[in-house]
């Protein structure tokens, strides 16, 4: 007989969470079975707190994904976020939401997901909530990091003549997820799977983000949650300037250039379009780029320039131009994903 959340009861499902992913941590004090988590901050540190939420239906589909697929997913887009800021992860908090007919085996596949992530990048589990909810899974992660505080990079300092830099492939994810459309969970193992693994598997981009703050080459940054094209407007935005970007520098990879001539799309403008790339985005002074690259090698990963910041922003004159090769500017008819 298959164990349910409901035939186990939520105090022994806590108590189990708690005792499989509960890691000792020297700045943990207290972490899950009491009302509160008590950790130990750093003189001279800033703390960085972040949180996000995976609702089934609209962030992910359970057929598509795996329990502990989805785990290391929920933890990763949270700890992208404390990347983005050139921070370095310490705790997470978890609640998640299900239906009582939910089997344990879910919950212990998606947890252990979610501890394997953490211990990839330092995070260690410090306490959370279970509720009911019919119908869907939802979970919510909370994650805590620090970073020197003169250190830490906002979305609101880019300058006109600033660089603007993308860490790895875009377009990865948007890619995995038409694969999925099409083929459902054969495309884990299909023609574009490394794809599907970036769209259900994100990599947080911890050590770049803290490697270019360390070394304060970055003048703003944040982490492409949403698309290249949302989100470079609303660092544009916070920064009061105006960028401009080469479509044909954006990098892409080459599954993804093989899918754009199959469907005859521009292989930049749908990288450009799509969501959940969970890299860096950030803008440099020219004068930096031998330290940007320097930078890349010490994280090991790819750092491209895409553009540049051309002028301070004003009323009616538009935040982000996207151009071609012949320096023409093109309209992206989607930017990229918003709820709302």
């Amino acid at each position: 007989m298959t164990k349910t959340i409901h035939s186990i009861g939520e105090d022994a499902l806590v108590a189990s969470l708690a005792r499989g992913y509960s890691r000792p941590n020297a700045r943990l004090i207290k972490g899950m079975g009491d009302d509160a988590s008590v950790t130990i901050q750093a003189a001279g540190r800033a703390l960085l707190a972040t949180t996000d939420v995976l609702i089934e239906g609209i962030h992910f589909i359970k057929a598509h994904t795996t329990p502990y697929l989805l785990g290391r997913k929920a933890l990763g887009v949270s700890l992208s976020d404390i990347a983005a800021m050139g921070g370095r992860p310490l705790f997470h908090l978890v609640s998640i939401a299900m239906p009582p007919e939910t089997p344990k085996a879910f919950v212990n596949g998606l947890y252990k997901g979610m501890d394997a992530a953490g211990q990839d990048y330092g995070s260690c589990l410090a306490g959370g909530n279970t509720a009911r909810l019919p119908g869907r899974v939802m979970v919510s992660t909370t994650a805590f990091g620090e970073a020197a505080a003169g250190r830490v990079i906002y979305r609101n300092g880019a300058r006109p003549g600033d660089v603007i830099y993308v860490t790895g492939l875009l377009g990865q994810s948007a890619l995995g997820m038409e694969a999925l459309k099409t083929s459902g969970a054969a495309a884990i193992r299909g023609r574009f799977k490394e794809a599907v693994k970036r769209h259900l598997d994100p990599a947080p981009r911890i050590a770049a983000g803290a490697t270019l703050a360390s070394g304060g080459l970055a003048t703003a940054m944040m982490d492409l949650s949403d698309g290249l094209g949302i989100d470079l407007r609303r660092m544009c935005e916070a920064s009061g300037v105006t960028a401009e970007v080469e479509l044909e520098k954006i990098p892409v990879s080459a599954a993804l250039r093989r899918y754009a001539r199959d469907n005859r799309v521009s292989a930049s403008v749908f990288a450009a379009s799509g969501g959940e790339d969970y890299e860096l985005l950030f803008t440099s002074p020219p004068g930096r780029a031998k330290a940007v690259a320097t930078a890349a090698k010490r994280a090991k990963i790819t750092i491209t320039p895409i553009g540049r910041v051309t002028g301070k922003g004003g009323k009616g004159r538009p935040g982000v131009v996207f151009v071609n090769a012949d320096g023409r500017a093109v309209r992206l008819k989607k930017a990229g994903f918003q709820h709302f």
